[in-house]
């Protein structure tokens, strides 16, 4: 009999207490050395362990920013995690959460065994499983499901996580593509959405900034000192005060540890943004700033638009924009809106675009983000700041070629994804067709399928979801309203989650897959087209802990099982009688006489059908002039395996000697060979040799000193007029104003509108919340960290301290918050006078609502338990700065 696994606290907390006890008992001695005999005696012993340790390279996988890492095993176990000296992005650098990873390896919560549910969803109760067990279940389910749904693929939904990175997403999107869904949904739309639309309709190209050249940064909201402590992070902060760049401006709500490092910080209100930028383009345009020589001379050949922008500022409705008019929103004096400016304009005419008004990454806060961030790349882009040093750089990448598998059929039955078909008219009208939208597809999803539980009629262009697969994400934890997120998977017939750890989102699945910890798979090769551009290689470190498999295992095992059937069923639904000159019966299943090399075994066939017109239907519909079935294999995009595939690539891209130095460091670039050579680097450590002079100076540089690309090579060689100002494709477009519910209509230039913006009634006690990430807790499986927790235990309420003085309110005070909608969370608050009054901040990454993870269950703020389901407008993505909330004293 299965052994049942109860997912609650106290069993795991009981685990955990057993296995410390057991450690103190090992620790302790009743013939203890004395200090320095026990000092030489560990000094010792560490020279033999790092002697005799196995030094691997690999990829951080503890955020999105995948640092070059150095594991360092001793008999299959890891005992530190060191920063990759070769690697561009991370330049010998590692911070808090890297160096945290270890204890994602040894999480005592961790799952290491398949699990079945047993128990109702969000119940916690499953059983182990075996592999074979696992994936038959599931295989079961999605061929039922599908040919219940008459072969629409789309039945099934796939999401993939910010922590997976693009390095191992291939290897997912090859079964999401072979099977052939269009609802395919990651974290782009509660994270990027908006900055990256916005620049790529601008200038075609999210774009990075270039920290180490820029000499004026003007830097909105992007709170880089703890959001993502990286080496382009400290870029900026060890050149600020005039060490290289003349001025860092910060604007935001509350003072944070960026602030702290700025030249000048300058307080907003909240969700003002875009009418800050809206101004200074009104003083760029007025003064005349953009007529200087260099940024004449720019416009004139790269910028479209110039003269319709001009004249929307000058006589449209643009004129309206002045710094004075910007006052009485952001709160921010004009006289420093009209010198903020000046100093940007005088800063990219001095240093030829070397000057930022920076986009974060995290820009899904507010519903008016979109028209901000359009504002902010035409105010970049006529300063001459796009594709410049020091300015906003497009990214130039190296020859690669993608493991992703592209000789999938186009399936015929499949239907539009599900978000975009069932968008109501005057709703959504920039909602990415590729990239979706978390909030609406859940809502869309949810909606649809308890029509259809319901027995209800559908629409034309709705059909019941009834699968869904994630992969390293957590939504219950990272969209706003918890609960809907909750219902939705309720509606589903089949949920499996892929993941380290049973989280809130794991405890909804029916079938928990165990992963691997990063440091215990190799993934695919990977190029990074940033200012230093390179190729990454993560190799396996360690074996995986308990019966833990890689996602390639997961993939192909369960492509194994359904690629038949999947087939099979297709071939039914697309059969034409009257095409074909002959009806199929009805229990005719073409699995049975598919070979493994997915030809139809015509020996097999004609022994079972006497009927020769049947037979010859069958074999024409299967044939390369229809169907061509053999292209439904959906194995053959995991018939090279990764290592296979890491291989040969850069053999045949970069030669013998490449591909060797790839693996051996982790990381390949043009050059890197010499660095190799060069005699500074302790080929057993892959660290810097001991004796080697100036190692900090040198990890900055090293890419510098050796590479063989030209020095401006990360500038994009364009031609023409290819930066658009005026957006005329969707100019008339019409949107639903979610404050109003009137309908409102989009512009060829970014807009204000008073009527997308609602204050708190501070004179009712309301404050609006904002959320952010921090230096530890960012993704939703860090809560259970406990190196992490260490750090920082709890993501206390910042509410500023008059407020607090006024409610009663001490530090560690506990306090109920309750939303417009109803939500009601418990926080502990922080009293500071670094945040306004009508504004409240919670740190994401804490709340977790998960027994099994018994460090972070119910430890903090959970972001998606408090947010309320607010949707920016226009591109769908999430808006969760709109959460406005009263608090009490409890």
């Amino acid at each position: 009999m299965s052994e049942i696994v109860d997912l609650k606290r106290r069993s795991f907390l009981k685990g955990s207490a057993a296995a410390a006890a057991g450690a103190a008992v090992v620790s302790t001695s009743a013939f203890a050395f004395g200090p320095y005999e026990e000092a030489a005696n560990e000094k010792e012993k560490k020279e033999k362990e790092i002697k005799n340790a196995k030094f691997t390279p690999n990829v951080c996988g503890m955020c999105v920013n995948m640092c070059g890492v150095i594991v360092r095993s001793v008999d299959g176990k890891v005992k530190k995690i060191d920063p990759n000296p070769l690697y561009p992005k991370s330049r010998n650098f590692m911070c808090a959460r890297g160096n945290a990873g270890i204890a994602e390896e040894y999480d005592p919560d961790r799952i290491t065994t398949p699990l079945i549910r047993v128990g109702k969803r969000g119940e916690g109760k499953f059983r182990k499983a075996s592999w074979d067990e696992a994936f038959d279940y599931i295989a079961k389910k999605m061929v039922k499901i599908l040919d219940e749904e008459k072969d629409n693929r789309s039945t099934f939904l796939f999401g993939v996580g910010a922590t997976s990175g693009t390095v191992d997403e291939p290897v997912v999107m090859n079964l999401v593509n072979g099977i052939g869904t269009a609802n395919f949904i990651d974290h782009f739309s509660t994270c990027f959405a908006p900055s990256f639309m916005a620049n790529a309709l601008t200038f075609g190209s999210w774009g990075q900034a270039d920290f180490r050249n820029t000499k004026y940064l003007l830097n909105l909201g992007a709170n880089r000192a703890e959001g993502i402590v990286t080496p382009d992070t400290m870029d900026m902060f060890k050149r600020t005060h005039k060490r290289g760049i003349e001025k860092i401006v910060y604007i935001d709500v509350r003072y944070t540890n960026t602030a702290a490092q700025a030249d000048e910080f300058i307080p907003i209100k909240p969700g003002t943004d875009g009418a800050l930028m809206l101004a200074m383009i009104h003083e760029t345009i007025n003064k005349g700033y953009h007529k200087t020589p260099y940024k004449a001379d720019y416009i004139a050949k790269y910028v479209d638009g110039i003269e319709e922008l001009e004249e929307f500022f000058t006589k449209g409705e643009g004129a309206k924009y002045t710094p004075e008019w910007a006052e009485k929103i952001t709160e921010i004096p004009a006289s420093t809106i009209r010198r903020l400016t000046k100093e940007f304009s005088d800063a990219a005419e001095k240093y030829k675009g070397a000057a930022n008004c920076y986009r974060s990454r995290k820009s899904t806060w507010y519903y008016q983000d979109f028209e901000f961030r359009r504002a902010q790349a035409i105010f970049n882009a006529i300063h001459g700041c796009v594709n410049r040093p020091g300015g906003i750089i497009l990214g130039r990448g190296l020859k690669f070629e993608s493991y992703e598998y592209e000789d999938f059929p186009v399936y015929d039955n499949p239907k539009p994804r599900i978000d975009i078909a069932c968008l109501k008219p005057n709703t959504y009208p920039l909602a990415n067709p590729q990239k979706g939208s978390w909030p609406i597809i859940r809502d869309t999803i949810l909606e649809v399928n308890t029509k259809w539980r319901k027995g209800e009629k559908l629409a034309d262009n709705e059909y019941p979801v009834r699968a869904a697969f994630h992969y390293k994400q957590n939504p219950l934890q990272s969209v706003p309203d918890y609960e809907k997120t909750a219902k939705m998977y309720e509606t589903m017939d089949l949920v499996v989650v892929i993941d380290i750890q049973a989280t809130d989102t794991a405890l909804y699945a029916d079938v928990i897959l165990p992963d691997t910890v990063y440091v215990e798979r190799e993934s695919p090769i990977k190029m990074f087209n940033t200012i230093e551009p390179y190729i990454t290689w993560r190799s396996k470190a360690v074996e995986p802990r308990g019966y833990a498999q890689d996602v390639y295992f997961m993939c192909k095992e369960l492509a194994k099982r359904i690629e038949k059937p999947f087939a099979a069923i297709t071939f039914k639904y697309t059969w034409d009688a009257d095409d074909l000159g002959a009806e199929l019966p009805k229990d005719f299943d073409l699995a049975k006489y598919l070979t493994d090399d997915f030809e139809v075994d015509e020996e097999k066939l004609k022994a079972d059908i006497k009927d020769e017109k049947l037979v010859k239907a069958i074999l024409q519909h299967a044939s390369e002039d229809d169907l061509d079935i053999g292209t439904y294999k959906i194995t053959a995009a995991f018939e090279k395996t990764v290592e296979e595939y890491n291989e040969e690539t850069m053999k045949e891209l970069y030669g013998e000697e490449a591909a060797k130095i790839a693996k051996e460091w982790g990381v390949y670039w043009p050059g890197i060979e010499n660095a190799v050579k060069s005699d500074l680097l302790d080929e057993h450590l892959k660290a810097f040799k001991k004796e080697t002079p100036d190692k900090n100076e040198l990890a900055e540089t090293i890419y510098q000193k050796f590479t063989t690309l030209p020095k401006d090579y990360y500038i994009v060689p364009k031609k023409g007029k290819y930066i658009k100002l005026a957006q005329k494709t969707f100019e008339g477009k019409k949107f639903t104003n979610p404050i109003t519910g009137k309908l409102e209509t989009m512009h060829r230039f970014p807009l204000w509108r008073d009527s997308l913006y609602k204050a708190p009634n501070t004179e009712e006690g309301e404050v609006r919340v904002v959320v952010g990430r921090h230096a530890y807790f960012t993704q939703s499986f860090h809560p259970n960290n406990y190196l992490l927790l260490d750090l920082m235990n709890y993501n206390y309420l910042w509410i500023n301290d008059e407020l607090a003085k006024k409610l009663g309110l001490r530090f560690k005070d506990e306090v109920e918050l309750t939303s417009e909608q109803g939500k009601k969370v418990i926080a502990k608050v922080y009293p500071t006078k670094r945040i306004r009054k009508d504004t409240a901040f919670i740190a994401t990454g804490f709340g977790a609502q998960s027994p099994m993870m018994t460090l972070g269950y119910k430890n903090g703020i959970s972001q998606a338990m408090i947010c309320e389901n607010t949707i920016d407008p226009i591109i769908g993505s999430a808006s969760m700065n709109e959460t406005l909330v009263k608090i009490r004293k409890v």
